[in-house]
């Protein structure tokens, strides 16, 4: 039995060494060499003056937004660094608000920060920079090769960023992008998502598995994640906030968070604000995803059924009067049929998010 036991331990250590990845020169993250975030490209952020570093609403507006927005708007979802490196070592140093942590999200969402790098035309990810407290260093990658790559990097979802430094090796480059991939310009505006937790990333494993950041990548084109958790209910200031953006887009995600009678009460005032400041731009109406839960919970069935044919009844209502910029998705398939695509019955799994996203592409397509 003891030497049986100490088989087994020699064996864990030998599959651990060879597993164990190469670590560069710089063995230790603290000796290389850290960029402000800010002097690279930054993405996804709407506002030239957001309420606070790596915020998602306008200064100018803050007087008229509820408190949980203003609390929320905080959050860094959607935000990302655009940068280019040809260092084999690149981490992440960042400082969260709130060290915010929920008992059905992984922190590496919730606070977490990953890397993609563009391979050809399409992202691929590479790695995750783990938070460990509010303060946190983490590598992204060890042991890359030293070719210069154009890399993305998606912050927190749920909570927000008050700094954060890119690291490289001491003798490696950093600097901005040139491919204009998910960066804004004028001939590629970016989309917006305006909706619930689920457009905010709940309960995505890490920031890059949200889907307004799947289908930037899908797309190639700068997206602005206006989620708000449990407060998507079409505020006013809400519709100011977004005819302050030019974009190329607007996806209109609300429902879990309103019912038949608020979608009457709201709705039509809201898309109308917004389509007369906006004319020939693209509108998306996206109906309640079908949950799993209702195929045995016909009263919340019931409801919700309602409220997607009041929403459809607007969406018609628009299409009489000559808006034909306005497309409109069924919640049916939306993430598949199977009841496996979320974490509790509502928030989305990456699964979830994958399947939400190849359902909406379409859509979104030129």
């Amino acid at each position: 039995m003891k030497i049986s036991s100490r088989v087994s331990c020699l064996l864990a250590v030998t599959l651990f060494a060879l597993v164990k990845p190469v670590v560069s020169n710089a063995t230790e993250l603290k000796d290389l060499k850290y960029t402000d975030a800010r002097s690279l490209q930054i993405t996804g952020m709407a506002y030239d003056t957001p309420l606070a570093e790596y915020s998602r609403l306008p200064e100018q507006l803050r007087g008229e937004f509820r408190e949980s927005l203003l609390s929320l708007g905080v959050n860094s979802a959607g935000i990302a660094v655009r940068f280019r490196s040809d260092s084999p070592v690149i981490a992440a140093s960042w400082r969260v608000r709130n060290n915010f942590s929920m008992n059905h999200m992984p922190d590496t969402g919730i606070r977490g920060l990953d890397l993609y790098t563009l391979d050809g035309d399409k992202w691929k990810y590479i790695g995750t920079a783990k938070p460990v407290a509010k303060e946190s260093m983490s590598a992204f990658i060890r042991n890359g090769d030293s070719v210069m790559r154009e890399y993305i990097a998606y912050l927190p979802l749920y909570d927000g960023v008050e700094s954060l430094e890119i690291g490289v090796e001491p003798d490696a480059f950093l600097g901005k992008p040139i491919n204009p991939a998910l960066i804004f310009s004028t001939e590629r505006k970016p989309v917006i998502f305006y909706g619930t937790s689920i457009t905010q990333g709940g309960c995505a494993s890490r920031p890059g598995m949200a889907y307004p950041a799947i289908l930037g990548r899908m797309l190639n084109r700068e997206t602005i994640n206006l989620g708000f958790s449990g407060n998507a209910r079409m505020d006013k200031a809400i519709a100011k906030a977004i005819n302050m953006v030019d974009f190329h887009t607007l996806v209109l995600d609300c429902l879990p968070n309103m019912n038949a009678q608020m979608v009457r009460d709201s709705a039509e005032y809201f898309i109308r604000t917004i389509l007369s400041a906006n004319p020939g731009k693209n509108f998306i109406m996206v109906e309640n995803p079908r949950f799993p839960h209702l195929f045995i919970d016909s009263k919340n069935a019931a409801e919700i059924k309602e409220e997607n044919e009041v929403w459809r009844s607007l969406y018609e209502k628009f299409r009489k009067e000559g808006y034909r910029n306005i497309k409109y998705v069924r919640g049916e398939g939306l993430i598949g049929d199977d009841n496996e695509a979320t974490v509790d019955g509502v928030h989305l799994t990456d699964l979830g998010f994958q399947r939400f996203s190849e359902s909406l592409v379409k859509f979104l397509r030129d």
